[in-house]
């Protein structure tokens, strides 16, 4: 059986004119209008990187970020250096620990007399630190009863004391609180220290005085490694004192500078 394509080939041929003249209408031909999207399409796609974003080329980085994203890691470095300007300046952390330890200590200075001359007085003593700012301490010193001012003036009336260095001794016991501790820049390094104040009770033993005294007093510690301290004490002592027949209650005073050892040797 024999088919004719001719009916076929007439009816494309009078359909195809007028596809063409609505292409036509439309300013492009079938193919130029399908490169023209595209074209148009690429365009806008360009236009779209290029511009700002939404707000301004200022526009923080949102605060709900998701996890990772660089607004995020901004928002906690900000957090984090106020954290630290909120910190308080004072606030050092502990090198040398001394809860629990005990102290020896051994030095001396200079001793000042209301009624008697100046001279030198050497000691130790010991500390047991309850906390970093309590402790309780027991101390020995040793010094003289210089009276060449009063042999001088007293030449008419006989000896004052039967021995210029008549020995002076002094047992005391005082509680240690040690409100203040920091670092300070000495030399080419960083020393910590610790200030103190002490008050306590004691008992002279000498040929011009027996009896109690109130002692009072601060210092320093300058801590060098994690065993040993350099310190300087300042204190003075109240008590009643006779002299040339007569009673005087006296203010004597000491400067002493001592080294301490700290055991265990270890924080």
């Amino acid at each position: 059986m024999r088919t004719s394509f001719a009916p076929l080939v007439i009816i494309a041929a009078l359909l195809a004119p007028s596809g063409e003249s609505l292409a036509h209408a439309d300013g492009d031909a079938p193919g130029d209008r399908r490169n023209g999207m595209s074209d148009r399409r690429l365009a806008k796609a360009d236009a779209e990187k290029k511009a700002p974003p939404e707000g301004g080329a200022d526009k923080k980085p949102d605060a709900g970020a998701a996890p990772g994203t660089t607004g995020m890691c901004i928002d906690q470095e900000i957090a984090d250096r106020l954290a630290i300007k909120r910190k308080r300046r004072g606030a050092v952390d502990r090198l040398f620990v001394k809860q629990g330890r005990h102290e020896i200590s051994v030095g001396g200075g200079y001793y000042a007399s209301d009624l008697l001359s100046g001279t030198y007085i050497v000691g130790g003593s010991y500390t047991y630190h309850m906390t970093d700012e309590t402790a309780v301490e027991f101390a020995g010193w040793w010094t003289h009863a210089n009276a060449d001012i009063i042999r001088a003036l007293e030449d008419n009336r006989g000896t004052v004391l039967t021995d210029t260095y008549a020995r002076e001794i002094f047992a005391e016991s005082v509680l240690v609180w040690s409100p203040v501790y920091g670092k300070l820049r000495l030399g080419g390094s960083i020393v910590h220290f610790d200030l103190y104040t002490d008050v306590g009770v004691g008992v002279v033993d000498s040929s011009t005085s027996r009896g109690a005294a109130g002692v009072l007093g601060f210092g320093v510690k300058l801590f060098m490694g994690q065993a040993v301290a350099f310190r300087i004490d300042a204190r003075n002592r109240t008590f009643r004192q006779e002299l040339l027949d007569e009673r005087f209650l006296v203010n004597d005073s000491a400067l002493t500078a001592s080294l301490s050892v700290f055991l265990p040797f270890h924080n």
